[in-house]
């Protein structure tokens, strides 16, 4: 048997997996590439500025203008990004999804070229955000697919975790019980291994978080079929000692993983939760029976040390909740979490530094530093920031009993108004601020989970004040162009609205009529579009499609919308257009056209719905079947005029549609339809009784798309094939794996007496 190694690891919250927008950084400004235009990035910071004080209308034409005109690089990226988790914020899950969807596609890896790590980052950030788009709309079956893909790309990570976490939360929804267990089990699993007996270097575990360890042994397998437990025992340098018994890691025979909650205090020996102080050492020990060399009882051990990563931020009154506005003459709390700093069972104390700032032009910034700043202003071309006040605040180690042992420090900031003239005083005890300044404070964590070096953390808030009432007066230069092309986008639009009323109401004509004043309306919108901001011109194409759907020129309006794809490849606009016509022309069953509309999805240079699109050209091609089917009239009677049955007579006519299910699974394998496509294509070779083809296809959905939704009928279909192949065997493991995986499924009643029918039947054949 090969040597066995034990190894501590250490396991994601489960309260950060449970909120993935403060795990991904929501509202946080992230630092684009170095070749990123200034001036937009500038617009792009204000933009999240405007977004964090709740004027979404501002701030989402600012990301719009930042996409349009810096298609192709990191910042378009990045404002994708913000506007996705926006809509997402406001439970708009299919327009979140759309801008998540253009994420995946155009920053997927290409085969010979090299990415930067922000666009690694937010690729997988969203991979992430699309699986949990589809999450909180309930479309459990669709998030599958792209939190596997994010277990591929980014092992080892925080994502591949949050990945596992809710492929299992989507299987438990499902209630795919046994599935659901599998996949949970895995989150935490998806670390770097740490503090092993082969390593020099001490792995750490952060205090509070449940302490992992994982156990390699060949003789595993062996001591699980005889009931025996795999355990370990973990001791504590300053005195605990618990026993942790592992658990199975589903797809590894092996490996087992033992765990068991830590908690910052005394110790208590026995009680199932590892009590530690920072600073301690944990130390991990598996009692090998046998070794390859014979040796019984020999110990394998592996080590981590304790710490704590220190956070620090403001919050209300009610110490729980995070404070993001600060108002002059109220008190603001300030707390630290750092349990490294609980030295002793009596309240520990600690001091910081927070400061009030307020923000000044470049150029005024300039003309009043030394010639070092100005230098360097030039250089950035950014507004700076400027000290307004400081003050020191003690915070006080905060808990009940005769032993505090939290880790959690609290302190009161003074907030006081700026008054005209009067410069604050540096030795009070009062913290100076006026309106749209930010108050900030630092911590330096000298002990923590990412490293030896110092790590600084701070937070930041803004100030807010009166709300000024004044009279203000601001001069505006209207162009000419402008103004009429605004004035026309606001009537086609209306023009719009009254041919929808009208189209709703069958007057048709009236509806083609207020179309074609529209058109006249945004046509010169668009001939002179290079002298137009982006946005008009974005909605005059909106326009003219939209009336040219109300027109029913559907060519018109795909060609309209393949155009404004070529000006906008980044727009979600036109793919959600022709999917919407092409799903309008499907159920009016003018299924070539749908056909035709759909492949022009397709021709987008970034066609987020193509999967989607390409799943649907078979739906259409299968609706056509049908109907073609029914209208020759085969089956006319019992064999039909043709000599066919109705079933015979319908997948003749099949192929073109199996065709584009079959694209579907091979050209997008980690979409969300490729499961269901091959499933449909399995079912058409078990009708046409090609059974072969259809026993191969069966193991390419059990080994590709494990979390499909339709698996438990795979399996019934599966030991259909196997019994017509004279496989009794298989179909009996298929039709128990059935009963035993998918316990609640509607096809279990239906394995159950196939299962005996097979019983009786091979008994039968032993008697004779």
């Amino acid at each position: 048997m090969n040597r066995a190694t034990t190894t501590a690891l250490l396991i994601v919250p489960l309260l950060t997996i449970l909120s993935p927008a403060q795990e991904t950084g929501e509202g946080e400004r992230s630092r684009p590439t170095a070749d990123v235009d200034r001036e937009a990035k500038h617009l792009y910071d204000k933009a999240i500025e405007l977004m964090e004080y709740k004027q979404y209308e501002r701030g989402l034409a600012m990301l719009n203008t930042v996409v349009r005109d810096n298609q192709g690089n990191l910042l378009s990226h990045m404002a994708h990004m913000a506007m996705g988790k926006h809509f997402l914020d406001q439970n708009n899950s299919k327009e979140a999804l759309g801008h998540f969807l253009l994420l995946t596609r155009v920053l997927a890896p290409v085969p010979g070229e090299k990415q930067s790590e922000d666009e690694i980052a937010l690729y997988h950030e969203a991979l992430f955000q699309a699986g949990f788009s589809h999450f909180q709309a309930g479309q459990y079956a669709s998030c599958f697919p792209l939190f596997r893909r994010l277990t591929e790309v980014a092992g080892r990570t925080k994502w591949a975790n949050m990945a596992y976490y809710y492929i299992g939360m989507s299987h438990y929804q499902l209630k795919n019980w046994n599935k659901a267990i599998d996949s949970l089990s895995l989150v935490g699993t998806e670390v770097e291994d740490a503090g092993s007996s082969d390593s020099e270097d001490l792995g750490r575990i952060e205090i509070g978080q449940r302490f992992y360890s994982k156990i390699e042994d060949a003789d595993v397998p062996i001591m699980r079929k005889l009931g025996v437990p795999v355990t370990a025992t973990v001791e504590v340098s300053s005195g605990d000692k618990e026993t942790i018994t592992g658990v199975p890691v589903p797809g590894k025979k092996h490996e087992m993983l033992a765990s068991a909650p830590t908690a910052l205090g005394e110790p208590k020996a026995g009680d199932g939760v590892i009590q530690m102080v920072g600073g301690d050492t944990l130390t991990v020990t598996y009692i090998d029976d046998s070794t390859l060399d014979g040796q019984k009882g020999v110990p394998r051990t592996g080590k981590v040390r304790a710490v704590s990563t220190g956070t620090v931020g403001f919050f209300l009154g009610d110490f729980s909740t995070p404070a993001y506005v600060a108002y002059p003459g109220q008190p603001q709390v300030l707390m630290l979490r750092d349990a490294d700093l609980d030295k002793s069972p009596n309240a520990e104390a600690v001091t910081l530094t927070v400061t009030s700032r307020f923000k000044v032009e470049a150029k005024e910034a300039a003309e009043s530093d030394d010639l070092l700043d100005i230098f360097a202003l030039e250089d950035e071309e950014e507004d700076a920031w400027k000290e307004r006040d400081s003050i020191t605040v003690r915070l006080e180690e905060t808990g009940e009993g005769p032993q505090i042992r939290t880790g959690t420090f609290l302190g009161r900031v003074e907030l006081a108004a700026v008054e005209d003239g009067i410069s604050p005083d540096a030795s009070d005890n009062v913290l100076h601020c006026d309106e749209l300044d930010e108050l900030i404070v630092t911590y330096t964590d000298e002990v923590h989970l990412y490293g030896d070096e110092p790590r600084e953390t701070e937070s930041v808030i803004k100030v807010s004040g009166s709300v000024n009432s004044g009279v203000s007066a601001d001069q505006y230069v209207v162009f000419e162009e402008l103004l009429k092309a605004r004035k026309g986008s606001v009537e086609a639009e209306a023009l719009v609205g009254l041919g929808e009323i009208y189209k709703d109401m069958g007057l048709d004509q009236r509806a083609a009529l207020r179309a074609r004043e529209s058109l006249d309306k945004v046509d010169p919108i668009i001939m002179t579009r290079d002298q137009l901001p982006g946005d008009l011109v974005e909605n005059a194409f909106r326009l003219k499609w939209e009336s040219e759907l109300l027109r029913d020129d559907f060519d018109a309006a795909t060609a309209t919308c393949l155009a404004f794809n070529r000006l906008y490849p980044e727009s979600v606009l036109a793919d959600q257009a022709l999917m919407t016509l092409g799903r309008s022309l499907t159920d009016k069953g003018q299924y070539e056209k749908a056909v035709d509309v759909y492949g022009r999805v397709l021709e987008l240079e970034n066609p987020i719905s193509a999967a989607e699109a390409q799943f649907r050209i078979g739906e259409a091609l299968a609706r056509k079947a049908e109907e073609e089917a029914e209208a020759a009239d085969e089956h006319n009677s019992k064999w039909g005029k043709a000599g066919l049955s109705k079933a015979t007579a319908l997948q003749n006519r099949m192929s073109a549609a199996i065709n584009a299910y079959r694209r579907t699974y091979e050209n997008y394998p980690e979409s969300a339809f490729a499961a269901e496509a091959l499933g449909r294509v399995v079912r058409h070779y078990v009708e046409t009784e090609s059974f072969a083809q259809a026993a191969n296809l069966l193991e390419s959905v059990f080994a590709d798309y494990p979390d499909a939704a339709f698996l438990d009928e795979m399996l019934l279909l599966w030991a259909n094939v196997a019994f017509r192949m004279g496989d009794n065997e298989t179909a009996k493991g298929k039709l128990q794996q059935l009963i035993f995986d998918y316990p609640t499924s509607s096809h279990v009643a239906e394995a159950r007496s196939r299962l005996a029918g097979l019983a009786a039947e091979s008994g039968d054949a032993e008697e004779e």
